[in-house]
C-alpha cells in the first residue's frame, strides 16, 4: 500500500490502479514479500519494510531498480519520513506469519504531528495521531513487546486509528468468518479510537463498538 501526500494510506488494486496520480516522490509500505505490489504507471518512490522482507521481495519479483528505492527499517525503531505535505514518523512492527503462506508479515505505525505557527514564532500542536496500518492480519495480534521501550510509549500515547483491509466484508456486513473474529480481537487488544477501511468503504458498525471511548486517553 502507499501513503499519500498527507501520510494517509491508499491501497492500490488492479481496479483502481489508474485512478491515482503520483509524483516522483512517493512512499510505499511493504507488508508482505509474497504478494507483488501493484505500482501506478511510471511511479518512482521508496519501498519501506524490514530488511528481510525487502530482500525476499526483490528475489521474488525482481522490481526495476531504476524506478524504485528500498529502505530497511529496524523493528520498533521510528524514522522520520517525508511525504509531500507532511513529515511523519514511521515504524515497522513484525506481525507474525501470514495465514495464507509461510511468509512473515508486518504492520506499520504512522505518527502524524501538525503544528500551527503562532504570531510570536512559536508552534502549537494542532493534531498528534498514531495510526496503525494493517494490510493483513497474521498469527500475531500483539505487536508491541512488553519489555521494549516502544511498548511503553504506545501505552502512554494510545492508538487513534486502525486501518484494516475490508475485502473480507460484503457490502459492509460482518457475516460469520474467522477473519472477522481476528479483526475484532485485534481491535479489542489495541483499543483504538476508531477503525477505518483501506478502500474507504463502510465497515460493519460492530467494529467501532469494539473500539474504546474516544474520550479515554490511554489504551
Amino acid at each position: 500500500m502507499f501513503l499519500d501526500s498527507n501520510g494517509q494510506p491508499i491501497d492500490v488494486t488492479p481496479e483502481n490502479l489508474q485512478d491515482y496520480s503520483y509524483d516522483l516522490h512517493g512512499v510505499m509500505l511493504l507488508t508482505s514479500s509474497d504478494v507483488e505490489a501493484y505500482l501506478p504507471p511510471k511511479w518512482h518512490g521508496t519501498i519501506y519494510g524490514t530488511e528481510e522482507m525487502l530482500i525476499n521481495y526483490r528475489q521474488n519479483f525482481n522490481p526495476d531498480p531504476a524506478l524504485l528505492n528500498f529502505h530497511a527499517l529496524q523493528a520498533y525503531e521510528p524514522e522520520l519520513i517525508c511525504c509531500r505535505n507532511v513529515v511523519i514518523e514511521l515504524t515497522v512492527l513484525p506481525a507474525g506469519q501470514s495465514l495464507y503462506s509461510d511468509s512473515e508479515i508486518a504492520v506499520f505505525m504512522v505518527k502524524l504531528a501538525k503544528f500551527i505557527t503562532n504570531t510570536d514564532g512559536t508552534e502549537t500542536p494542532e493534531t498528534n495521531t498514531n495510526t496503525l496500518i494493517s494490510k493483513e492480519i497474521g498469527t500475531e495480534l500483539s505487536f508491541f513487546p512488553h519489555n521494549h521501550h516502544y511498548h511503553l510509549r504506545i501505552m502512554s500515547e494510545g492508538i487513534d486509528v486502525v486501518y484494516v483491509d475490508d475485502k473480507i466484508y460484503q457490502n459492509g456486513a460482518p457475516g460469520v468468518s474467522y477473519q472477522h473474529q481476528r479483526v475484532c480481537n485485534l481491535l479489542s487488544n489495541l483499543q483504538p479510537r476508531c477503525v477505518k477501511s483501506l478502500s474507504g468503504r463502510p465497515l460493519p458498525p460492530v467494529l467501532n463498538s469494539v473500539c474504546r471511548d474516544p474520550n479515554v486517553l490511554s489504551i
